[in-house]
């Protein structure tokens, strides 16, 4: 009896998705909010101010998730999950946001769509450095890996 394939990324994944994800994040906001102020400030600020809030986050919320994800060897279902999570953690932030501000509920659907495509963009960066492990397979199950 053989064990599934998993997905492997180590602690260099989680550093490149993170700060792929804070220039996705980045770019978005630059392009949004720069109309009405310096997009130049807005695109250093966000990834300056962003840059811990971001390592804390992959590692906090990004890694467990990759964990539970290990059995899971299509690599879409990964970036949709990213993809979720980031939109809850977007809502989140947003009705932080809400509460101390008093922002509209609109707010809360943009930072939804926007970490969604960010945290997406994040893992879907590392793609390529993910592994599968095959060696728990026996050789004669007529599949071939590319």
């Amino acid at each position: 009896m053989s064990r599934p394939r998993r997905v492997v990324l180590g602690t260099t994944a989680i550093f490149v998705g993170a700060a792929a994800s804070l220039a996705c994040l980045a770019a978005i906001l630059t392009t949004t909010l720069g109309f009405s102020t310096h997009p130049i400030a807005v695109l250093f600020a966000t990834l300056l101010y962003g840059c811990i809030p971001a390592v804390v986050l992959a590692f906090v919320c990004g890694a467990p998730l990759a964990i539970l994800l290990h059995p899971v060897r299509n690599q879409w279902i990964h970036v949709l999950a990213f993809a979720g999570l980031g939109s809850v953690l977007g809502v989140w932030l947003a009705a932080l946001i809400r509460i101390s501000s008093g922002a509209d509920t609109g707010l809360m659907g943009l930072a939804a769509a926007v970490m969604g495509v960010s945290t997406a963009a994040g893992r879907l960066s590392v793609w390529k450095l993910a592994r599968v492990n095959v060696n728990d397979l026996p050789p004669a199950d007529g599949r071939i890996d590319s």
